[in-house]
């Protein structure tokens, strides 16, 4: 089941760059760790990415590691948790507005 994760404001500097980089390097991955899995996630499913108030970007799961280090290559910082792995960045229409939340949610439209 598709997922809902907001981006901290003070992430999205991060977040540009991490999405120029993953843009410019077909077949990349990128990363969301979290502390607590969904249980219904699935491989093959999306997470929706909510910034600035809306859903801006969505990609597909393609591997789920549970309590695992990643580095970002990006930015050299270190992560510790459960890594959702995806790829098939897709850019929303920025219609959906979607007031900011800690977790995730499941998608609900």
């Amino acid at each position: 089941m598709d997922i809902v994760v907001t981006i901290a404001k003070f992430e999205y500097k991060n977040d540009d760059e991490e999405t120029k980089a993953f843009n410019k390097d077909e077949g990349s991955l990128q990363f969301w760790v979290m502390k607590r899995l969904p249980k219904d996630l699935n491989i093959g499913d999306r997470v929706y990415f909510v910034k600035n108030g809306f859903v801006e970007s969505s990609m597909k799961v393609v591997t789920i590691k549970k309590d695992t280090e990643q580095q970002c290559d990006v930015t050299n910082r270190v992560w510790n948790g459960n890594c959702i792995y995806m790829n098939d960045l897709k850019y929303e229409d920025g219609s959906i507005k979607i007031k900011g939340f800690q977790g995730f949610r499941y998608k609900w439209w």
